[in-house]
C-alpha cells in the first residue's frame, strides 16, 4: 500500500471514528434527556402521593365533626324517653343510623391511618407483644358475642413504634374473631419465634372460614374485598397492616398452606436481648371466657 492509500485509509478511519463520537455523543444526550424527564416524572408522582396524603387526611378531619354529631344525635334518639311508645319502625331505624355512623366513622379512621402512616413520624422502643395481646383480647372478650377462645405462646418484647403495632395487631385479632361461620365463636392463637436475624415471626392462626383460593396476596390490596357482605368491612384492615409492617421494616403475608381457618404471619424487629434466643415478655395464656 502506498502512502498515499495509506493516508486515505488513515483519514477515513478518523473520518468514521469522528462520525461514530458524534452519534455517540447525541445517543448520550438522548439519554440524559429521558433520564431527566423520568426524575421530573417521579418528582411529580412523589407530589402528586403527597397532595393525596394530605387531602385524604384533611378530608378525614373534616367529616368527624360532622359524623359525631349524627352519631350523637342517633345515641340521643336511642335512649330518648317521650313518654309513650315510639312509633313503629323507630327502634330498628335510629339503630341503623347508629349502625351506619359506625361503619362511617371507622371508615374514617382505617382512611386516615393509611394515609398518615408511611411518613408518620415513627417512635420506637421496647413493645410488650405478650401484654399487648392480652389488653387486645380483654377488649374483644367483652364486646364481642359469642366470646372468642384467644390463647397465645409466650411472646417476646419487640422493637417498633407502639401505636402502629398495636392498630396492626388489633386488625389481625379483630379479623380472626370475625370471619367465622355465623353465630360460631372464634378461636384465635398467636405465637412467635426468632428466626435468627434480628426479628421474630408472629402467627396469628384461627379456625374460622379460612382464605379462598388465589385471594392470599390479594387480600393485603387497598379496597379488595372477597367475603359477602355478611361480614362488614371496608377492604383496608389488611392494607394498613402490610403498610404498617412494611414502615416497621417487615413483611407479611397469609400462609397458603394452613387448612384450619386463616393463618397470616409476619416479621418485626426484636428487641435487643442480654442473651441468645428473644426476651419473652410473660408466660403462655388462655383467654378463654364465658358471660357470667
Amino acid at each position: 500500500m502506498t502512502r498515499h492509500q495509506e493516508g486515505s485509509a488513515l483519514k477515513q478511519d478518523v473520518v468514521t471514528v469522528g462520525t461514530e463520537l458524534a452519534a455517540l455523543r447525541i445517543e448520550l444526550e438522548r439519554e440524559r434527556q429521558h433520564n431527566a424527564d423520568l426524575q421530573r416524572t417521579v418528582e411529580r408522582l412523589y407530589q402528586s402521593v403527597a397532595e393525596l396524603r394530605t387531602f385524604a387526611r384533611d378530608v378525614s378531619h373534616d367529616l368527624k365533626a360532622p359524623l359525631a354529631g349524627v352519631y350523637g344525635y342517633a345515641q340521643l334518639l336511642e335512649h330518648l324517653d317521650v313518654g309513650y311508645p315510639h312509633p313503629p319502625g323507630y327502634d330498628e331505624y335510629v339503630s341503623e343510623i347508629n349502625r351506619s355512623a359506625g361503619r362511617m366513622r371507622q371508615l374514617i379512621d382505617d382512611v386516615l391511618t393509611y394515609a398518615s402512616t408511611e411518613d408518620a413520624r415513627l417512635r420506637t422502643g421496647p413493645i410488650d407483644l405478650g401484654a399487648l395481646v392480652d389488653d387486645l383480647a380483654t377488649d374483644a372478650l367483652s364486646l364481642t358475642t359469642p366470646v372468642p377462645r384467644i390463647t397465645r405462646d409466650a411472646l417476646p418484647v419487640i422493637r417498633g413504634d407502639h401505636g402502629m403495632v398495636r392498630r396492626l395487631m388489633e386488625n389481625l385479632l379483630g379479623n380472626a374473631i370475625k370471619y367465622v361461620p355465623l353465630g360460631e365463636a372464634a378461636q384465635v392463637h398467636v405465637a412467635a419465634r426468632a428466626v435468627g436475624d434480628g426479628t421474630v415471626r408472629i402467627e396469628i392462626s384461627d379456625q374460622g372460614i379460612g382464605i379462598q383460593a388465589g385471594q392470599h396476596e390479594l387480600i393485603f390490596e387497598e379496597l379488595h374485598r372477597s367475603l359477602p357482605e355478611a361480614y362488614p368491612g371496608n377492604g383496608l384492615g389488611l392494607a394498613i397492616c402490610r403498610r404498617i409492617v412494611r414502615r416497621l421494616g417487615g413483611v407479611i403475608a397469609a400462609d397458603p398452606h394452613y387448612q384450619d381457618g386463616a393463618r397470616i404471619w409476619l416479621t418485626l424487629p426484636l428487641e435487643p436481648a442480654p442473651e441468645d434466643g428473644f426476651a419473652v415478655a410473660g408466660p403462655e395464656l388462655d383467654r378463654t371466657h364465658t358471660h357470667v
